[in-house]
């Protein structure tokens, strides 16, 4: 397709005429005796009322219905409420939820560490779960939930919406064509800048109890998307991990920035009053739960590293090197794979103080021809145009190509378990296997 702007209607539809794989239909859900899909949303927060939220309510009404929502904050549940404009209960403990309004779909938004336990409650009472990554974040927990969808014949969508941005797209049918013949290694390093990569050390997700680490929490996408651009499973992740610039490596600390006497001179300050969405759904109801948006990135109590390398072997015989950094001046992502027959590079800008003009940059080398450029189609939109075209597809049933259909649950284990073993082997100082992280 050339360079430029288009839509995601005629993304979707040229690529699956383009495609050499044959094309399914999106996935069969139940509905209501009006039509619509009976969704009811567990968490809240900014991922829940936004994306999984008022978005639906905006552009999916006609086949979504929204029946319930719930999270353990009762403050931030009604701000919930009010944001999305509906007029359904609310709720404060999951199981009534589920008793109460009987969902056809239940929502997961909720803080990692639970998303397994509101997954299986609504596995064991037929309900499906579209959940946000990571569907776990150990062992016990991936077990605990593939085995509620075996035992209950139900479904699990996870929302891997990376898979859905143009350019991630055009990857994977180019490595599909055989443009560089059999890949043979990846080099794969994402950086997170001062920005985003630090907000994660102001939120609950500087707790590895909480996330599983950024090796779970962020590194999933990443997984999952070379998972999927090879068409393989992860075997053996050999990593190491360390901590430089954020919890008790800051010169100072302090409990969050508002009160912070530190604040004129931290670099990583930062003044929520700027965001009003946030302030509405945190700064009120912090009374409630004393959970605290704008903490301190120099807290002592920080347990995640925030410089990661790893290799990991796949079952195809590739060898991925995988970085990510948290406290990069840029943002985005340096790719590269290299095959038999030549070489595929990517560059992916996504926030540095320069103009880089494209967007993103993918060159296909060939080992005896000319560097050819790659025309990327732009979306607008979520997540490079994603995140439309994941929800297009999980509730109006768009037709794909068989490669773009949606990740299941065996794509949500396998992406989320290449992070567990990544902070299990930095945790140990050795190689650690997948199949050794889920209990018989």
């Amino acid at each position: 397709m050339p360079e430029g702007d288009v839509s995601r209607r005629e993304f979707i539809t040229a690529a699956g005429t383009a495609a050499a794989a044959s094309v399914i239909p999106g996935p069969s859900w139940t509905a209501s005796s009006r039509g619509r899909r009976r969704c009811a949303l567990v968490g809240t927060g900014i991922r829940g009322t936004t994306m999984w939220g008022r978005d639906l309510v905006q552009h999916y009404a006609d086949v979504v219905e929204f029946v319930g929502l719930c999270d353990i904050n009762p403050l931030r549940v009604e701000v919930g409420k009010r944001k999305l404009g509906v007029t359904c209960p609310t709720f404060t403990r999951l199981d009534e939820m589920l008793s109460a309004v009987k969902p056809d779909t239940l929502i997961v938004t909720t803080v990692d560490a639970t998303h397994a336990d509101c997954i299986v409650q609504a596995l064991e009472r037929g309900i499906d779960v579209i959940t946000e990554k990571p569907m776990v974040i150990d062992g016990a927990q991936c077990r605990a939930v593939l085995d509620a969808e075996k035992r209950t014949g139900r479904r699990i969508v996870v929302t891997f919406n990376y898979r859905y941005a143009p350019k991630h797209q055009k990857i994977k049918e180019l490595l599909l064509g055989g443009e560089i013949g059999e890949v043979a290694s990846v080099d794969f390093s994402w950086y997170l800048d001062t920005s985003h990569g630090a907000d994660y050390f102001r939120r609950w997700h500087r707790l590895r109890e909480e996330g599983g680490s950024l090796w779970v929490h962020k590194a999933t996408h990443h997984f999952d998307l070379v998972n999927w651009w090879l068409g393989a499973e992860p075997e053996v992740v050999s990593a190491v991990q360390s901590l430089n610039n954020y919890g008790r490596k800051g010169p100072f600390r302090h409990t969050n920035c508002r009160p912070c006497p530190h604040k004129a001179r931290c670099s990583f300050y930062w003044d929520i009053a700027k965001e009003p969405e946030l302030v509405e759904l945190y700064v009120g109801p912090d009374k409630a739960d004393g959970y605290l948006r704008d903490g301190c990135v120099f807290r002592e109590d920080v347990n995640i590293p925030d410089t990661m390398n790893a290799v990991v072997r796949y079952s195809n015989g590739v060898n991925m090197s995988y970085s990510l950094n948290t406290f990069m001046p840029i943002e985005g992502y340096r790719l590269a794979f290299n095959g038999t027959k030549g070489r595929l590079e990517v560059r992916d800008y996504e926030r540095q103080p320069w103009d880089p003009g494209p967007e993103t940059e993918i060159h296909l080398i060939r080992n005896f021809g000319p560097r050819v450029k790659i025309d990327v189609p732009k979306l607008e939109g979520g997540h490079g145009g994603g995140d439309d075209r994941l929800r297009d597809l999980i509730f109006r049933n768009a037709s794909v190509p068989e490669h773009m259909r949606l990740p299941d649950s065996r794509a949500g284990a396998m992406s989320c378990l290449t992070g567990i073993a990544a902070l299990k082997s930095g945790d140990e100082g050795r190689p650690v296997r997948i199949a050794e992280l889920l209990p018989a």
